[in-house]
């Protein structure tokens, strides 16, 4: 194997497979990134055996080959190079050689024969879909997927097609048990049956690969257990998660609440500086709604006290509700807090509703918190 590549291409490809390659498996071959230079180019490889990617790469090839070598090795080599052609060999002992001007590096590889199979790369997704309007449902709803591993179904975003009013609909929801996010938008011809699980890994190397192939539109299909996505030059595939999302309807509220609507800005700029006082990882805040007031409070034993109030647009008997204030935080960041917001209280006890004022169908509930 030997070729000649821009630099910048292969920086950009190896950066793109660095997260999913494994830093400790009890596989070292999935330490490495699988190169292959053919007729059609260089294709770099990776995979930690639920993830795979695959990114083409233009290249001048003089010997066609293949081997693996250590990803973030030949990554921190290539990104130190100077901005010029790079030259990649394949010499004997599989080291591969990488020269650029009078900088010459031998690594020691892998045979590729020992690299396992790419998982669902030989799917090709037939839908398209916005590459922007991807990225906003991943944004808007990944901060609501539960970390404990233990519960394996929170793990990820579910994805379901919803029949709407003209055309069908792709909802996304997310939980961990304490807050729920949700998101509808527009399907396209984008269809599957039933619904599935993304995990939260892949997810954000979805969101990678839209910030590193820039396109107007990204190729989505959902098939035989995976989730794949292309862009020119580049896919992704993502093994679901086998398990049951929770049927989420049963903690939307069944009526309407009591609306108050702030501006997100203010409202998180109030809730960084009260949540201070508050040591322990709940972040409790006290929201006293009273017309046209709302009065945000914490107090915690070991620091102290701290309030601070806002105008709201509410009216309607006086209502104070707990929460926990980093959940909120997380909402107005993700969904953009320099818009207002309406919050829908259901009582002391009752779940709130969060949504921007112009787009409810972007939306998260939020359980309230008992505060002494």
């Amino acid at each position: 194997m030997e070729l000649t590549i821009n630099k910048s291409e292969l920086t950009k490809a190896l950066s793109c497979i660095q997260s999913i390659v494994q830093k400790k498996t009890t596989m070292p071959i999935l330490s490495n990134a699988l190169i292959s230079a053919s007729k059609e180019g260089l294709n770099i490889s990776a995979t930690d055996l639920e993830i795979a990617l695959s990114a083409k790469v233009p290249a001048k090839i003089s010997k066609e080959g293949s081997t693996t070598v250590n990803a973030k090795v030949l990554y921190d080599v290539v990104k130190e190079l100077p901005d010029a052609e790079v030259t990649l060999k394949l010499g004997e002992g599989e080291r591969l050689e990488v020269v650029c001007g009078k900088s010459r590096t031998r690594i020691i590889g892998a045979r590729a024969e020992e690299f396992p199979g790419l998982p669902g790369q030989g799917l090709s997704p037939k839908a398209k879909m916005p590459s922007k309007q991807l990225s906003e449902i991943i944004s808007k709803t990944i901060y609501s997927v539960s970390m404990d591993e233990t519960r394996f179904n929170l793990n990820g975003v579910n994805f379901e097609i919803v029949d709407g009013d003209k055309a069908k609909s792709l909802r996304l929801v997310a939980t961990d048990g304490h807050r729920l996010a949700m998101i509808t938008r527009p399907a396209g011809n984008l269809n599957f049956k039933g619904s599935v699980l993304v995990p939260r890994k892949g997810l954000l190397e979805i969101n990678k690969l839209i910030s590193e192939y820039p396109s107007d539109e990204i190729a989505v299909g959902v098939e035989d257990g995976f989730i794949v996505t292309e862009a020119p030059g580049v896919k992704l595939s993502i093994r679901l998660i086998d398990g049951e999302f929770p049927d989420y309807r049963q903690v939307m509220p069944k009526s309407k609440g009591v609306k108050a609507t702030v501006n997100g800005a203010e409202l998180a700029m109030a809730l960084k500086r009260v949540s201070l006082m508050v040591t322990d990882k709940a972040k409790g805040a006290k929201l006293d709604f009273s017309n046209g007031t709302l009065r945000i409070s914490s107090y915690s034993p070991e620091l102290g006290d701290a309030s601070e109030e806002i105008s709201v647009d509410y009216k309607g008997d006086t209502l104070s509700v707990g929460f926990n204030a980093r959940y909120i935080l997380d909402i107005l960041t993700a969904v953009n807090e320099s818009q207002r917001f309406v919050l829908e209280l259901h009582g002391e006890l009752g779940p709130g509703k969060i949504y921007p004022e112009s787009d409810e169908s972007c939306l998260a509930i939020v359980m309230p918190m008992r505060l002494t």
